[in-house]
């Protein structure tokens, strides 16, 4: 089932990132936070204007010859849970901002910097238009998979057609249990069922239960 959202890391992959030789310089252990929209912003309180999963791009051209203004961007864009920030290089900061590394590091938020700046209106065209078909494609494949199983139901299918339909449709393994977390039935791609089971035991210790 397609995600409505893209990953920092995707969006890092896209073409028109990568022409503009982008490298990550803080908080790559986060890459993988969901990008709910992409904002350009200069203002060192941007945090104000953000509501969480944010993409932010700027120029630093309203921080640059203040440390202390560098610092609390990143601050703000921590507090607001934006999930990046893309730094172009340029007049403003030719080189990574240190200032801005340490502060991002701290933070855990992606830094990164774009040593061949681009109009940023191309990128951020191009995820909103991403992340829109991404929307109508899982909100699409909910309406089939409802309208698929409804059918079924109606024709009093059994329960693995129902597995076997849900699987199908999302691509993915299908696990029911009882309450005591013991597998009743499965679906799906027999390697990917057999993955999950092979770690169903602590799965259950997790979920207070246990395999039997």
């Amino acid at each position: 089932m397609p995600e409505p959202a893209l990953s920092v890391r995707q969006v890092l992959a896209l073409e028109r990132v990568l022409a503009g030789e982008p490298e990550v310089v803080a908080g790559a252990g986060r890459l993988d936070q969901p990008v709910r929209w992409v904002h350009v912003a200069e203002a060192a309180d941007v945090g104000v204007m953000l509501s969480g999963g944010e993409m932010v791009l700027t120029t630093g051209v309203l921080l640059a010859g203040d440390e202390e203004k560098q610092a609390e961007y990143i601050r703000s864009l921590h507090r607001a849970e934006a999930a990046a920030v893309v730094l172009g290089l340029g007049r403003a900061f030719p080189t990574p901002p240190e200032v801005m590394r340490r502060a991002a590091e701290r933070c855990g938020l992606p830094l990164v910097v774009l040593h061949r700046p681009f109009p940023f209106a191309e990128l951020t065209e191009e995820v909103q238009s991403r992340l829109v078909r991404r929307k109508y494609a899982a909100v699409s494949l909910s309406e089939a998979v409802r309208t698929a199983l409804t059918a079924l139901i109606t024709a009093g299918a059994p329960l693995q057609a129902l597995l076997d339909e849900i699987a199908q449709h999302t691509a993915c393994p299908v696990v029911v249990t009882n309450l005591a977390h013991r597998v009743l039935a499965t679906a799906g791609e027999r390697s990917a069922v057999e993955d999950v089971l092979r770690d169903w035991e602590r799965i259950a210790r997790q979920a207070g239960g246990s395999e039997g």
